[in-house]
């Protein structure tokens, strides 16, 4: 069945804007069902009563909710990647049930802040909602400096430091975690100051095996890792 995100208005859906082209290059028509995801939790089975150039209208049939959001909080901390390494880490980091996403500066980090791209990122996120069925998009966060994330980490119930040079995989029970924080390098890594900052800050330190991964692929490993353990 076709997915949408839409305005809820009453008792319909409306389709304006990026969706509404979603919505008419699968060539919706009138008295077609679909499912509208909302961020309200739910997800509503409608039928299309209206289509016109400028919007579309969807009235609900049923309602049920959604099972496929996150049930914890996980946020992860990215170093800064450069290009479009972004785009696929916010894709998998949201089929993967990652609440969070918070790009921060560091040290080796190569590339550069760049808030323009959210509305990008919003939409890739959507995308993959649509896909793997859940209705909350990830929350993608301005990025922000390496000291106002350690100041952040503090609000977490524990804190998981990804550090390439640490071999040992240290993997605990992470069930009766409920706000978790994952830190992960940028491509050029964290400098030693940056290390010790995060173990000052009771950061729990692991590694993931004798391999360095790029940034992007720790990112995605890590929260289907940290996911599956904490039970998201």
């Amino acid at each position: 069945m076709k997915k949408f995100f839409a305005k809820k208005v009453d008792n319909k859906f409306i389709f304006e804007g990026d969706e509404l082209i979603h919505f008419n290059v699968l060539r919706t028509k009138i008295g077609e069902q679909i499912l509208c995801l909302s961020e309200d939790g739910f997800d509503y089975l409608c039928e299309v009563t209206l289509v016109t150039k400028k919007y579309a209208e969807a009235a609900i049939i049923s309602s049920e909710k959604n099972t496929k959001n996150p049930i914890k909080k996980i946020t992860i901390f990215q170093g800064l990647v450069k290009g479009e390494k972004l785009d696929l880490i916010v894709q998998k980091l949201t089929e993967l049930g990652i609440t969070q996403l918070v790009t921060f500066e560091s040290e080796f980090a190569v590339a550069k802040a760049n808030n323009n791209k959210i509305d990008r990122l919003n939409k890739v996120s959507l995308e993959a909602c649509k896909q793997c069925g859940r209705s909350k998009p990830l929350i993608i966060s301005e990025t922000i400096k390496f000291d106002q994330m350690l100041n952040l980490l503090k609000e977490y119930n524990i804190v998981l430091f990804a550090n390439e040079k640490n071999k040992l995989r240290n993997y605990n029970d992470l069930s009766n975690y409920n706000n978790i924080a994952i830190v992960v390098g940028s491509e050029g890594g964290f400098s030693d100051k940056e290390i010790k900052n995060l173990y000052n800050i009771g950061a729990v330190n692991f590694g993931l095996g004798e391999r360095i991964l790029r940034a992007e692929t720790a990112a995605i490993a890590l929260a289907s890792i940290i996911g599956f353990i904490a039970g998201v």
